[in-house]
């Protein structure tokens, strides 16, 4: 910095030396002035130069000694700023830490307060039971102006509960009403194993009682009328049938007996469409045995009587043993016979003809089965989607509340689909073998007609 003041200095005088040079041409170019001394010009700026240098020192001197006093009062006040934000961050740090505390304890007092809630609502839901429960026993009930708390509440029933169970711990026998199994309502004894098994005895009957509803009993179905008798007269012997039931308000309905008409009749009517073609295809199936059964009737015996005849050299007693019987392998014997002193080509295929002829009668019914075990499946399918359909509108007007609403559109959907199977199955299985039968039966046929046929050959050759 010191040569950069120092060369601008010179390059000052120098300007100032080379103005007055020109100044003093142009005073002694327009007046006689006396030129200056240069020496003592020289000194002069010298002079200057000097006064100049140090007045700039000291300027320098006190901006450095400023420039050190503000480095040393910026790293004070850095360091000041410095301890203000490491404890600003300690603050945010204990404050952030606060927060999460508080978060805990907010989550905290949140699930205590949940868990408070669902204890109260178990709480009361189990008052609510329990005063059901116990109003199947006589208990009428709270007052409504008498206020107890939840814990007396539960006292109360408890004691009410021990009070029931000590009074229906005991076998009672008592005079009473129940109905038999065909709905007769009879006056008889009723003996009440505590709370949870009866039984009933009179004249017109006897036997385990179940709950009917409302306090009533019936005649269980599957019970043993000669047991529950027995109780009374105390003649029971062997084991003793015992029904066992929660609550004598609530009836228990006898599971009904299913039967195949039952069944079919939950399908609908396409359950009944099914059965009606199975058993149409029962029916063909029978009538296809009979048929078959009669094609095929001694075929072999008829073979050997006529084989033994051409041996004999008499073909007319082998036609007139084709002739007696009257199932499809006589009568293709029949035509082989009667042609049999043609050339062989024309013999074979005069018997093919006849036993094409034939087919017809073998085949009878055979695709229509088929036919029906490939229906019997796609109505059952059918009934599916129709009973699919029926329990998606019951559930749209009714809800899903009740199950027995679903159970009509259930049962279509399922029986149709079980009727179906059932019928389809057998009908193709049976189908398959009676088309198999009639096969064997044709190449039955055949191999007699060309057994006639090597014979006759054989013997007349």
């Amino acid at each position: 910095m010191k040569k950069s003041l120092i060369i601008i200095l010179l390059l000052l005088c120098q300007m100032v030396l080379a103005q007055e040079e020109n100044n003093t041409e142009t005073t002694q170019s327009e007046s006689a002035l006396p030129a200056a001394d240069p020496v003592k010009a020289q000194q002069d700026l010298l002079l200057a130069y000097k006064k100049e240098y140090a007045f700039l020192t000291s300027q320098v001197n006190n901006i450095k000694k400023r420039m050190a006093e503000f480095k040393t009062q910026a790293a004070t006040e850095k360091r000041q700023i410095e301890t203000v934000i490491s404890g600003l961050e300690n603050q945010l740090l204990n404050a952030e830490t606060t927060a999460n505390q508080l978060e805990e304890e907010i989550f905290a007092i949140q699930r205590n307060s949940e868990s408070a809630q669902d204890n109260q609502g178990l709480i009361d839901s189990t008052i609510i039971q329990a005063q059901s429960t116990m109003s199947e026993h006589g208990f009428d009930g709270f007052a409504e102006n008498e206020k107890l708390s939840d814990l007396e509440k539960i006292n109360t029933l408890v004691g009410l509960a021990n009070q029931t169970i000590h009074k229906h711990a005991s076998i009672t026998q008592q005079p009473g009403q129940f109905f038999l199994t065909d709905g007769t309502s009879v006056q008889g004894q009723i003996l009440k194993v505590g709370h949870i098994a009866s039984y009933g005895h009179s004249d017109q009957g006897s036997g385990v009682l179940a709950p009917a509803g409302e306090g009533q009993f019936k005649v269980w179905q599957d019970s043993d009328p000669d047991a529950a008798k027995g109780i009374f007269t105390g003649n029971n012997q062997g084991l003793l049938p015992i029904f066992l039931y929660e609550s004598s308000i609530k009836a228990i309905e006898e599971k009904q007996q299913k039967t195949i008409i039952s069944v079919i009749n939950s399908g609908g009517i396409i359950a009944w469409i099914i059965a009606g073609l199975g058993l149409f295809a029962l029916l063909l199936i029978v009538l296809r045995i009979f048929f078959l059964n009669r094609a095929s009737a001694s075929t072999e015996k008829l073979l050997s009587g006529v084989v033994h005849q051409i041996e004999q050299k008499d073909v007319d007693g082998a036609i007139k043993i084709a002739q007696k019987e009257s199932n499809s392998s006589a009568r293709v014997l029949l035509s082989a016979l009667r042609n049999i002193d043609r050339d062989r080509d024309h013999i074979e295929d005069i018997v093919s003809e006849s036993i094409l002829h034939e087919s017809g009668q073998l085949n009878r019914f055979g695709s229509l089965i088929i036919v029906i075990a490939t229906v019997a499946p796609l109505l059952g399918l059918l009934g599916t989607v129709t009973g699919m359909i029926s329990t998606f509108d019951i559930i749209t007007e009714f809800g899903t509340g009740d199950p027995k609403l679903l159970s009509s559109g259930i049962s279509i959907a399922l029986v149709t689909t079980e009727v179906g199977l059932a019928v389809a199955i057998p009908a193709l299985l049976f189908g398959n073998i009676l088309s198999g039968w009639a096969e064997r039966i044709k190449d039955d046929m055949e191999k007699a007609a060309l057994r006639a046929i090597n014979v006759y050959k054989k013997v007349f050759a």
